[in-house]
């Protein structure tokens, strides 16, 4: 990433904020743009700075970390929750924060939560040169020879909903069809086109232009199918959440 994330500090502890500033000056990927010590002040600085991450703690005066981020108008940020309480985790994980950090923030901790918000990033952005791709009207034009039975098909992969494993055959959802081929999912896996499909369990590859709606654990397709998000392919469908849905 050569673009440093541009960062919003939050926290009313001044030690606290000198050692994340501390940690932060250390990492060229990111770059402070502001310190807030308050949610209302937090706000405003959000509103005038637009950051791509908030480095957030959660006892603040007035107003939660997490009442904070409900207020906040537009797209929500990235999140990292800073706390020195643990049971705050869980609610975080509701919010779809990237990490949560206990205080004192150990550097090598803040660096593994870091690198987990630029590969959130660089996977949105993947995803997202797909989509603009396929609304541009520049849509890939590769197409796959699928046998079907004993009958070739020539389908288009931007036509392909989904695919679904199932033992050495794979079942490819179509708008008009559904075609069933006695090959592996991990061999066709590697003739789609990424990012256009991502693979979001063992069994499932999904178009990501053909998405209704997801939850994080659960994706529903145009199509009306739905299908179970697995937890190791999670960062990715979150990544899919932050695009225009």
């Amino acid at each position: 990433m050569n673009t440093p994330l541009r960062c919003l500090l939050i926290d009313d502890e001044p030690l606290a904020q000198e050692l994340l500033l501390d940690h932060v000056a250390q990492l060229h990927s990111l770059d402070i743009v502001g310190v807030a010590s308050n949610a209302l002040q937090a706000i405003e600085l959000y509103q005038t700075l637009k950051p791509d991450l908030l480095l957030l703690d959660i006892n603040l005066p007035r107003m939660n970390g997490y009442e904070l981020l409900g207020s906040l108008p537009g797209k929500a940020p990235w999140v990292i929750v800073i706390s020195g309480y643990q049971e705050f985790a869980f609610e975080g994980f509701e919010n779809n924060v990237v990490d949560f950090l206990l205080k004192p923030v150990v550097f090598s901790r803040f660096v593994r939560a870091i690198t987990k918000v630029q590969e959130r990033v660089q996977a949105l952005d993947a995803v997202g040169s797909a989509v603009g791709s396929v609304t541009a009207g520049n849509v890939p034009s590769n197409q796959l020879a699928i046998k079907d039975g004993k009958t070739m098909v020539n389908v288009a992969c931007q036509d392909i909903i989904l695919v679904e494993a199932m033992s050495d055959y794979v079942k490819i959802t179509l708008p008009d069809r559904v075609l069933v081929s006695h090959q592996r999912v991990s061999a066709l896996e590697k003739m789609l086109p990424a990012p256009l499909f991502v693979r979001v369990n063992r069994s499932f590859i999904i178009n990501t232009t053909k998405i209704r709606q997801t939850d994080g654990q659960q994706i529903e397709m145009q199509s009306g199918q739905r299908v179970p998000v697995g937890t190791t392919y999670r960062s990715v469908v979150s990544s899919i959440i932050r695009t225009a849905l």
